[in-house]
């Protein structure tokens, strides 16, 4: 399997596949969900896309080549797994952790840490985790795997890309993309604010649905970014909006490059916003005001 395989959460696969592509990836990650998404399965495609040696132009693994197998099988000397002894994570076995992430890579640029049951991690081991957070080895990736990350300090919380999962075929995953996308074209188009809050008063409706949107906003704002420069027809040949190609084009054009620019910081803000627990209109609303 590869991430190309995994049908359900298409826009954060997408953020993956896009940082295993460029090779622009964070050091650490929060894969929230219950218990029904199979996180370490994810976990691991995200780190076959990341390590693999031959992957796909579109940025997931090849699924064949000996790193993919090493991952699947649990045996890359470079990928550490960790998971709660009896009833949590303890101070030790984070401190384990750090002395597998300060020596070099055996096989690569990158050593990777899989935990999980990361949300039971005791707050002594928490706090050791956070030197590590906040000063990372070169090429670390740590993914946190977790059902609440509410759980999990602040501190730690803040130094992490969090990235909320849902069970496959949700109605709010299948409509939140045209939500999105009919409410990026108006705000690119400066439409009044009246109008923009009923075009995305689906995502108002709870916390969840706000992390959606704003995911799919993201990812609906660099796709018209991308659309600037795309020669190749990547952006048509995979079209994910209600727009065509050209028009994404033309909404980024009439734009300009700088307001889709300063409107990515404004969605980054209100994910910001949601993570500290600010009210969720209060948070979307203030996004299109900034």
């Amino acid at each position: 399997m590869s991430l190309r395989e995994i049908r359900e959460n298409e826009q954060i696969l997408q953020r993956m596949k896009e940082a295993a592509r460029t090779q622009v990836v964070s050091h650490a990650y929060i894969l929230e969900s219950d218990a029904s998404v199979d996180k370490v399965r994810l976990a691991k495609e995200f780190v076959k896309a990341i390590l693999c040696e031959d992957r796909e132009m579109d940025g997931s693994s090849c699924d064949a080549c000996i790193t993919c197998q090493k991952v699947d099988h649990d045996n890359h000397e470079d990928v550490f797994l960790m998971a709660a002894e009896g009833n949590s994570i303890k101070d030790e076995a984070v401190e384990e952790m750090q002395r597998r992430l300060a020596n070099r890579p055996n096989a690569g640029s990158r050593n990777v840490v899989i935990m999980e049951d990361a949300d039971t991690m005791t707050l002594r081991a928490q706090n050791r985790l956070l030197k590590t957070l906040e000063e990372p080895a070169p090429g670390t990736v740590i993914l946190l795997l977790s059902e609440n990350a509410e759980h999990l300090a602040q501190t730690v919380r803040s130094r992490c890309i969090l990235y909320r999962l849902h069970s496959l075929g949700t109605e709010l995953e299948e409509n939140i993309k045209l939500v999105a996308a009919e409410t990026g074209e108006q705000w690119l188009n400066g439409e009044p604010f009246y109008k923009l809050v009923k075009a995305m008063e689906p995502a108002l409706a709870d916390k969840a649905a706000a992390v959606e949107f704003l995911d799919a906003m993201e990812l609906w704002l660099r796709d018209a970014m991308i659309s600037l420069y795309d020669q190749s027809g990547a952006i048509a040949a995979g079209n994910r909006w209600p727009q065509s190609a050209r028009e994404m084009k033309e909404i980024a054009r009439r734009c300009g490059k700088e307001p889709i620019y300063q409107a990515i910081e404004a969605v980054e803000e209100a994910r910001q916003d949601l993570e500290r627990n600010i009210n969720t209109g209060y948070a979307l609303k203030g996004m299109l005001l900034r």
